[in-house]
C-alpha cells in the first residue's frame, strides 16, 4: 500500500494509522480481527470508492486530510461488514414465492457524512 502523499499512493491512511483510528471506535471488530492482508485490501478499496465522489479538497489544508483519512476508515469498515459486490438479486419469482433482498447503499453513511462539507454536486443552469 502506498500512502498519500507520495507518487502513485493508493490510500490516504497507513495500516498503522487505521489501526490507530480503530482501536478508539465501538463495533470495529470486522476491521481489527481482519488479517492485514484483508485489512490493506478494505482501505485500498475504500480508497477507491471515495475517489468516485466529487470531492473539493485542498491537499495542503491538514483538516481535510485527517477528513479523508477518518472517511476512508469509514468505508473500509463498511466494505468489510457489507458485501457490496453481490447484491444483483433484488427480485426472485419462484412458483408464486417472492424473495426480494433490500440493495445496500454503496458508501457508509458515517463516510458521507464526514465529507459532507468537501462533495460537489453538478449543478444544471437553465437559461431561456
Amino acid at each position: 500500500m502506498i500512502v498519500y502523499p507520495n507518487t502513485g499512493y493508493d490510500s490516504f491512511i497507513s495500516l498503522d494509522d487505521a489501526e490507530t483510528y480503530f482501536s478508539t471506535r465501538l463495533h470495529s471488530d470486522e476491521f481489527v480481527s481482519a488479517s492485514d492482508a484483508n485489512q490493506g485490501a478494505a482501505l485500498i478499496t475504500a480508497f477507491r470508492s471515495i475517489n468516485e465522489l466529487d470531492l473539493t479538497i485542498d491537499p495542503t489544508e491538514s483538516d481535510q486530510i485527517q477528513a479523508l483519512k477518518d472517511a476512508q476508515c469509514e468505508q473500509a469498515l463498511y466494505e468489510l461488514k457489507e458485501d457490496l459486490d453481490s447484491q444483483n438479486l433484488t427480485s426472485f419469482d419462484l412458483l408464486g414465492i417472492k424473495t426480494s433482498k433490500k440493495e445496500l447503499p454503496r458508501y457508509s453513511q458515517r463516510a458521507l457524512a464526514i465529507l459532507s462539507p468537501y462533495i460537489s454536486m453538478p449543478v444544471c443552469q437553465v437559461v431561456r
